[in-house]
């Protein structure tokens, strides 16, 4: 029996915003046990002090109050109609507005807390580089604070509902494995790649400053070729693990797939030319790594993809 699935997706009055409910409504539509919270937090309009300011009466207040208050409903309401137009069943819908929101993103986290939401989604924020830096989005702060938390970022129209599953090399990986087998099998017309960028040879196997005889550079080649077999192995386990799941979800054998390569450009831009070039429209990975310690935990190469990937749904599993 499938375990019943929480989604915490937050949304503002922004088109981009009802699009991305949208995208994840479509995706979701035919999952019987998944279930939506819909939430908007309206900033505080300070109306109290710009009443003084302007000098405004008590009467101009509370009248202004009420239109905030049917702005909050309106952008509900809209985002509610998006997600019901996708398919998505009404009845598993579920619409929690909260007004004077100071904070959206500590909102949100304490929302998935206390009604067991495993996953928030929310569309790629517009908001500019500069303006990130100084303030912090919503979606910025989530993926960087959420430690607890799988993030969902959208930014419609996706490209297609193929699937792209990142592997590192750490134990996060089975969880990026779990978490694409869990909510993405039941696409079950969709392709899926298990896709492992390996890094560079460790420096026990790089050149000798000496110039090696053909039997040490045989013998080398072949200790290389044992090192990467082990390495990709490793990985290859978990691609395993993944594919029965997705086979036995109902996936066709051949929409499955494990591909290596060696780092080229950078983990993170192999990872982005997999993406373009096999014209996938979901990207699911590891938000940090796991030796990384701090306040800001998302790793290098999960914040270059959260700033570089568009027309994408980028799942950064905790």
């Amino acid at each position: 029996m499938d375990i019943a699935e929480r989604i915490l997706f937050g949304v503002d009055d922004s088109e981009s915003a009802r699009q991305a409910g949208a995208t994840a409504g479509a995706l979701l539509k035919y999952r019987k046990n998944t279930n939506i919270t819909i939430f908007y937090g309206a900033p505080d309009p300070q109306l109290s002090s710009l009443a003084k300011v302007l000098r405004r009466t008590p009467k101009v207040v509370e009248e202004n109050r009420k239109v905030c208050s049917l702005q909050e409903h309106r952008i509900l309401e809209q985002a509610h109609e998006a997600l019901i137009d996708s398919g998505f069943n009404a009845d598993r819908v579920t619409i929690r507005g909260e007004g004077k929101c100071h904070d959206p993103a500590e909102t949100m986290l304490q929302l998935a807390a206390a009604d067991a939401s495993e996953t928030i989604g929310l569309g790629k924020s517009s908001t500019g580089r500069l303006e990130r830096m100084l303030t912090g989005s919503v979606s910025y702060r989530l993926v960087h604070c959420a430690d607890e938390k799988t993030i969902w970022v959208i930014d419609p129209p996706i490209a297609s509902h193929d699937v792209l599953v990142a592997l590192g090399g750490g134990a996060i990986s089975r969880r990026v494995m779990r978490h694409a087998a869990r909510y993405f099998a039941h696409l079950r017309e969709s392709k899926f790649t298990f896709f492992h960028v390996a890094p560079h040879l460790p420096p026990q196997y790089w050149d000798d400053t000496r110039i090696l005889s053909k039997q040490e550079r045989k013998r080398r080649q072949e200790e290389i070729a044992c090192w990467m077999k082990e390495y990709a192995n490793r990985v290859k386990e978990i691609a395993d693990e993944g594919k029965e799941r997705l086979l036995k979800a109902g996936v066709r054998e051949e929409n499955v797939a494990f591909r290596v390569q060696t780092v080229e450009r950078g983990t993170a831009r192999d990872i982005l030319a997999e993406l373009a070039a096999g014209n996938y429209g979901i990207l699911v990975m590891g938000r940090r790594d796991s030796r990384k310690r701090g306040t800001f935990r998302l790793s290098g190469k999960a914040n270059k993809l959260f700033h570089t990937v568009h027309d994408a749904m980028l799942c950064l599993v905790n």
